[in-house]
């Protein structure tokens, strides 16, 4: 939702009511998925998206009835003889969707914690008898707004903790489920050295939704000029970067200076923290020779074992924008918990599957 809150709060500021449908489970292969919205105002005007256009016509109109004071309900769509002709879905599986008016003060709390980079969750009753279409915010240290039941709050904390993204469907008694969806700030790329192939390296993060942060300490490669893209440009150095930015387990960083006298002290601070990456450029022999020299920083062989050097994936690429390639690539395989190795040479499913809710008593309805 997060890419339609600008929208949200606009058609707010404009005095109209507003209805969200939200992809809740899905079952075989769907266009959209699990945490795809579609929002509609009072006044008819639609953005999102739930299905590709297959059920668009159909589910426009359950929004319409929620806005006009219908209660929220749950929506299910699969190929049976009558949904072929009434819906079209055709892309052979099934979607529950979940319809409800949107609180403007549960939003205005869900954007002040995402502006402000604090992960929350939203969990909200989508089926059951008591409460369906209630929402609570919930942060790491318990309930923000609203009311939560124990079950999906310490779901929410468990997953904050772990950084885990993407939509939960927890089932809390027979019948009653409870959608639960993490927000998290983006990962950040701290890349030490503002090298040419750095210049790729932030177009390319910048595309895939990371924050950027470029820091070096030498002007004519620390400069807005050279990075108009990035998040933030620091021109100091990088060890003491870490002194003042909070690099934590969503955090990647990667030295790219080749210059022993900044890359060694840099790699010493970061091996102090528990950033989710840590890659240096140069060769198998520079690591070597680098590696030997850590020891003056109080850095062990076992602490060296987290950085990955040489960096990146082996695409045999040779130019800058190559480079940046490879580098980026292993970055977001280890985000995703992947090897980064052919599709073809590996095995199971290409995308993650859902997350499989350890704290249900029984399975997520399909």
């Amino acid at each position: 939702m997060l890419d339609l809150l600008p929208q949200i709060q606009e058609w707010f500021q404009a005095g109209q009511d507003v209805a969200v449908a939200t992809v809740i489970n899905v079952l075989g292969s769907a266009p959209r998925p699990v945490g795809a919205r579609m929002i509609v105002s009072a006044d008819g005007r639609m953005a999102g998206s739930v299905s590709g256009g297959c059920v668009e016509t159909t589910v426009y109109e359950e929004m319409m009835d929620v806005l006009e004071g219908g209660p929220p309900r749950k929506l299910h769509f699969g190929i049976t003889d009558d949904m072929i002709w009434d819906v079209g879905l055709a892309c052979g599986g099934t979607i529950d969707l979940f319809v409800e008016k949107l609180d403007p003060e549960m939003v205005a709390a869900l954007v002040a914690h995402v502006e402000q980079g604090v992960p929350v969750a939203l969990a909200t009753v989508v089926a059951g008898e008591s409460g369906l279409g209630s929402s609570a915010l919930v942060g790491r240290d318990g309930v923000v707004l609203g009311k939560a039941h124990p079950r999906a709050t310490a779901l929410v904390q468990e997953m904050l903790a772990a950084r885990t993204g993407g939509g939960t469907l927890l089932e809390v008694e027979p019948d009653a489920q409870i959608y639960i969806e993490p927000f998290l700030p983006p990962p950040v790329l701290l890349i030490v050295g503002g090298v040419h192939t750095a210049i790729h390296l932030t177009r390319f993060a910048k595309e895939l939704g990371f924050t950027v942060i470029v820091t070096d300490p030498r002007a004519k490669f620390a400069n807005r000029e050279r990075f108009p893209e990035a998040d933030q440009v620091l021109l100091e150095w990088p060890d003491e970067t870490f002194q003042h930015l909070n690099v934590n387990e969503s955090t990647y960083v990667v030295l790219l200076t080749h210059d022993p006298k900044i890359d060694e002290p840099t790699l010493a601070a970061a091996l102090k923290t528990n950033a989710a990456y840590i890659g240096a450029i140069g060769s198998r022999g520079t690591h070597a020779a680098r590696f030997d020299r850590m020891a003056q920083w109080g850095v062990t062989r076992e602490q060296l074992e987290r950085v990955y050097a040489p960096i990146g994936l082996d695409l045999g690429g040779r130019t800058p924008e190559e480079t940046a390639l490879s580098i980026i690539g292993e970055v977001v395989a280890v985000k995703n918990g992947r090897t980064g190795a052919s599709l073809r040479a590996t095995h199971g499913p290409i995308s993650p599957e859902p997350r499989a809710c350890a704290a249900c008593s029984s399975a997520p309805e399909e």
